[in-house]
């Protein structure tokens, strides 16, 4: 009887000390504490419009008959082609990919400048999402208007469970026609200096467990 309480009294004891280091890697960048919390930040990146994307493009000008013809799509979304190039109505094909939405915006209202007074252009890439997968409340994809930091999807996902490794947070990122991945220690400032402080659309971020859990 001795030898089971024994046995039972060290179970708890290991559970005890496993839960509290468990506590203490919970803390985000834990190794700033000390330092300060005052760092300098990337610029907000602008979407960049690329094959597959659906956009949506909207003319305005002094004169609504006039503009109206290049607006007939107005209420759906314009695919880039595999090429780079979008068709539009009354313009025709436009080189748009690898450009951003400001820079879209400028070259079309450059377009249209002979044929509209004072034009305006509003593009939006309509399909943007990034997608967080494993230890997190609620993984899936989500659809985002701009730019979001690597802390806010994971808030969209119903933030990191307690089993996550914020030590080795996996971002996956298609560059340039290859796909490159990064590591993030969520328990240092090594954030505030990453390429992934702010997230690109079409981004997958992966949070592993810290602990591999039996199945039933």
């Amino acid at each position: 009887m001795r030898k089971i309480c024994y046995s039972l009294l060290m179970c708890v004891s290991v559970v005890c000390l496993l839960s509290s280091c468990a506590t203490k890697k919970m803390t985000l960048f834990s190794g700033s504490e000390s330092s300060g919390g005052t760092y300098g930040l990337p610029d907000v990146p602008g979407f960049v419009l690329e094959p597959g994307d659906a956009v949506s493009i909207v003319f305005f000008g002094n004169d609504k008959e006039t503009v109206t013809p290049f607006n007939i799509n107005e209420a759906d979304s314009y695919m880039v082609a595999p090429d780079g190039f979008v068709t539009l109505p009354v313009i025709g094909k436009k080189q748009l990919a690898g450009m951003t939405e400001t820079e879209a915006e400028r070259e079309l209202q450059k377009a249209v400048a002979q044929q509209l007074r004072n034009p305006l252009v509003r593009v939006r890439i309509s399909n943007a999402h990034v997608t967080v997968l494993g230890e997190v409340r609620h993984p899936g994809t989500f659809s985002i208007n701009y730019p979001v930091t690597l802390l806010a999807a994971l808030g969209l996902a119903g933030d990191m469970l307690p089993n996550a490794n914020r030590e080795n947070v996996l971002i996956q990122r298609q560059e340039n026609g290859k796909v490159t991945q990064y590591r993030v220690n969520l328990l240092t400032d090594e954030l505030f200096s990453s390429p992934c402080y702010y997230l690109r659309k079409g981004d997958v971020v992966y949070v592993s467990p810290r602990y591999k859990t039996s199945r039933r």
